[in-house]
């Protein structure tokens, strides 16, 4: 059975209005995806499908918790990946998929959700993953930072080089 089966809607069938389907996500999903950034994130993705006779709506609301390192100190940080998509459906003669429209071919019978949430999740993630304030680091941690980088900057430099600063 494929592991991310969980992640795929049937939509054949469906009678016209909405249909709500949750799907949690957790590190498990992640390993599918060796190329994601995002190892340790766990939660729930809301779908909302409004079904017509022409086309469909797709609602997606995820909220995840994240556990990263903070880029200054390495101590752990819980970020919320927070997210909503909507994506229009309409049917076709072949599956074209973009970003806020697909287009679902003939023989097509589900919807594969799951590298959707993975664009998600990582659209949601902020750029710079680090303390919002420098005091709530490992105090620790950014001390032996800053003795490093003092260290570096007292060593002596190679009297070759030294000329060329004269320039």
């Amino acid at each position: 059975m494929n592991p991310l089966a969980t992640y795929k809607i049937p939509f054949t069938g469906l009678k016209a209005g909405k249909h709500d389907f949750q799907l949690d996500v957790n590190q498990e999903f992640f390993t599918y995806f060796p190329e994601s950034e995002i190892d340790d994130a766990t939660g729930i993705v809301d779908v909302v499908l409004d079904c017509a006779d022409t086309n469909m709506v797709l609602h997606l609301t995820m909220n995840l918790k994240w556990k990263v390192p903070c880029g200054r100190c390495l101590e752990e940080l819980n970020y919320n990946l927070h997210r909503e998509d909507r994506i229009a459906i309409q049917y076709g003669e072949e599956t074209v998929i973009t970003e806020d429209l697909w287009i679902l071919g003939k023989n097509e019978i589900e919807l594969d959700l799951a590298q959707t949430i993975l664009e998600m999740s990582h659209i949601a993630r902020p750029t710079h993953q680090v303390h919002e304030n420098e005091s709530d680091c490992d105090q620790s941690m950014l001390g032996f930072i800053n003795n490093e980088s003092e260290e570096e900057s007292k060593k002596t430099t190679d009297p070759r080089w030294d000329a060329l600063k004269n320039l």
